[in-house]
């Protein structure tokens, strides 16, 4: 996934905006005070020190600033947009994620329907090479729920700090459901049956879960291969091994929409299943501790630090 990108003369930037270049139909955030006052440094592609005085400013929209122009393609709406970030809490500070910038770039559709609006603000309009500045209220991403999994709190902005390493075309559209060639069951493993409105029910096995990952195909998809650090849009489901019950919040059928998952940045048992599946796929499989939470567990979610889950995904389509 790395892709070497062409670059203007100077890699090294400092937090002074660079001059902008107009793109023929792409208009993109403004930047602002807010987005002005962050100090960014150091080469792009490799990790950058990003400095806030906290707590920032108030934002209303989404603000936008260009700390180092490149000069390759531009991510236009509905394309899919390679970057390397790190993402921070404006309210403290602390940052809460990144990819590393080691070369494993993650994919984003610009596509507000799939992703943030001001994730996808920010980087609309950027061209490869770029590294941009997006600074994102709440009315932008997560509104006055914010969002317990990456600290971000009901008034916190989020400062999103991006490199633009490649921008693909739109992907394929998401399949409605699972489509390929049913596969041979494995014994031992749980059960799946699926009601008269489609939704499927998984059935625990009475005997003891495995000590590994295991990993069962149901129905073989056509599609594409998912790759490395993939985005995978998808319809799941997770259950307890203990107790056989859905993990409360966990079922996309439930739900009534899809989730997008990034196989770099979830679960590492949900990585070594799902990297090397086909679009079109339907899959279960079984994840120890050790590819989950450990032996920590999560309490909140009712897990123990000994429990196994099981996963029961349809792979729709990569976005």
């Amino acid at each position: 996934m790395v892709v070497v990108a062409v670059l203007v003369a100077t890699l090294t930037a400092c937090s002074a905006t660079a001059p902008p270049i107009t793109v023929a139909g792409c208009a993109p955030a403004k930047p602002g005070a807010v987005s002005n006052a962050v100090k960014v440094t150091g080469k792009f592609g490799k990790t950058p020190t990003v400095v806030l005085s906290t707590p920032l400013g108030t934002a209303k929209n989404t603000q936008r600033t260009v700390i180092t122009q490149g000069t390759g393609k531009v991510a236009k709406q509905g394309t899919q947009v390679h970057v390397d970030y790190s993402m921070y809490n404006g309210t403290t500070g602390k940052e809460l994620t990144t990819t590393g910038f080691e070369g494993r770039t993650v994919p984003f559709t610009l596509d507000e329907s799939k992703f943030l609006p001001g994730l996808v603000e920010t980087l609309q309009c950027s061209t490869v090479g770029s590294r941009v500045v997006g600074i994102i209220p709440p009315a932008d991403a997560f509104h006055s729920t914010g969002s317990s999994a990456l600290g971000i709190g009901a008034k916190d902005e989020i400062v999103f700090v991006a490199d633009v390493v490649k921008v693909d075309p739109a992907p394929k559209p998401a399949l409605a459901g699972p489509s390929g060639t049913p596969q041979t069951l494995v014994d031992g493993f749980p059960t799946v049956k699926v009601t008269a409105k489609g939704v499927p029910r998984v059935a625990i096995p009475a005997v003891k879960p495995p000590s590994e990952l295991k990993v069962e195909v149901l129905i073989k998809g056509n599609g594409e291969k998912v790759g490395s650090n993939a985005n995978v849009i998808v319809n799941d489901q997770v259950i307890l091994w203990r107790t056989g019950k859905v993990v409360p919040g966990n079922d996309t059928w439930a739900a009534g929409k899809t989730a997008v998952y990034n196989t770099g940045q979830y679960f590492e048992g949900f990585k070594q299943a799902v990297e090397g599946q086909t679009v079109g796929s339907r899959i279960l499989f079984i994840v120890p501790p050790a590819l989950l939470y450990g032996s920590k567990g999560n309490a909140k979610a009712g897990i123990k630090g000994t429990d196994n889950l099981v996963f029961l995904v349809d792979i729709l389509g990569i976005g």
